[in-house]
């Protein structure tokens, strides 16, 4: 198999936005204290959000906080690396630019994902971050209304405001076309299983939004560790961070209560889903008859029935996907390094031992059916 050659559907790809999207679009209170890119500042290219530290950008999601957590003088940063290209388009990007990307990688089609945006789930003000989320949302819908039938629109929830403010800006982005919204992994104001999310879970269920976590600059990440290796222990062991979301959303009984919902993991990988899977329904099968609440079935019915993650390349997830399931599992460039090798030829390399059938629905057909691809 040289190169794949079905459709080739990205589940989670990042698109860049402008550098001056808020500064330009985000409510007068909030204008002075806007999100920005400050261009060769004293510690190099960096985000600015209200009331959390400048994001380096040259180191980016995840990487970033981890250093920040890590060193005692930002100025090192800039002898790191240099800035992603990512972060390198100027006036950011128009629709042309990632149409013409997608042609030039055959892709048929993407999920968008914030690159810059991500970071506003670290703001500290509530009324902040809805603003901030609000200029996001706006622009990214009319990004993707150059070309609908291949690009598809994510929206940041604020997180960190009443859960019926949360609800009305998901009312807003299903009008405004998005396919599903976007939480941060953690949320340390109120965890995922707690009753009053109920709210936020039956509107996106009617609305019939798909609701994702995105591992990253979540606000109250669990970056504790410490000493020698610190590095390789937060970046390593905070890819479990979307176990727990998974974990509250089962056993809290929130996937029982509202089975027309669809919930998405997003930055962990595949690999670890098949323990988790299988040692949830061990302490089911052996406490039911006291755990609270009480569910209705096992609970890997309710991973296999509601639930996805995106991967890259996985191999652990690939080799027990039918344990994990073939359906919950969706491929996207995200991670991915096209330089050395077109998306088709890894797609090949790393999946192409699998069923035709079992291929193609993790590289089109589950991401088509979740988020309105037409086939």
């Amino acid at each position: 198999m040289g190169e794949y050659r079905g459709r080739l559907l990205s589940a989670q790809s990042q698109v860049m936005e402008p550098p001056h999207l808020w500064q330009e679009r985000i409510d007068p209170p909030w204008q002075a204290e806007a999100p920005r890119v400050d261009v060769h500042g004293e510690y190099g290219d960096q985000l600015l959000i209200k009331g959390a530290s400048g994001l380096p950008l040259h180191l980016s999601g995840a990487f970033a906080q981890l250093h920040l957590k890590l060193t005692a003088d930002p100025v090192k940063i800039n002898q790191i690396a240099e800035p992603a290209p990512l972060f390198r388009y100027g006036n950011g990007e128009t629709p042309q630019q990632r149409l013409q990307r997608q042609a030039d990688q055959q892709l048929d089609g993407e999920v968008l994902y914030p690159t810059l945006g991500s970071a506003i789930f670290t703001a500290d003000d509530g009324l902040y971050q809805h603003a901030a989320c609000r200029v996001y949302n706006t622009w990214l819908a009319e990004f993707v209304s150059h070309d609908p039938t291949r690009l598809k629109a994510m929206a940041l929830l604020p997180a960190r405001t009443e859960i019926d403010a949360i609800a009305d800006e998901a009312r807003r982005a299903a009008a405004l076309g998005h396919v599903g919204v976007i939480l941060p992994a953690r949320n340390a104001l109120l965890p995922y299983n707690a009753p009053q999310w109920d709210l936020l879970w039956g509107e996106l269920e009617s609305l019939g939004l798909v609701c994702v976590f995105h591992l990253g600059a979540e606000e109250g990440a669990a970056l504790s560790a410490t000493g020698p290796g610190a590095s390789g222990i937060l970046l390593s062991s905070g890819k479990y961070e979307l176990n727990e979301v998974l974990q509250m959303l089962v056993w809290g009984g929130a996937a029982m209560r509202y089975p027309g919902m669809r919930w998405g993991l997003v930055g962990s990988g595949t690999g670890w889903l098949a323990t988790q899977v299988n040692l949830m329904d061990h302490w089911w099968n052996d406490h039911k008859g006291w755990m609270e609440p009480r569910l209705q079935k096992a609970p890997s019915l309710y991973w296999l029935c509601q639930f996805h993650a995106t991967f890259n390349e996985d191999p652990p997830g690939v080799a027990t996907h039918e344990i994990s399931g073939v359906g919950n599992q969706l491929w996207s460039v995200e991670g991915g390094n096209s330089d050395a090798e077109t998306f088709r030829a890894q797609v090949a390399r790393t999946l192409g031992h699998l069923p035709a059938d079992a291929l193609d629905q993790m590289v089109h057909g589950n991401t088509a059916r979740l988020f309105g691809f037409v086939e």
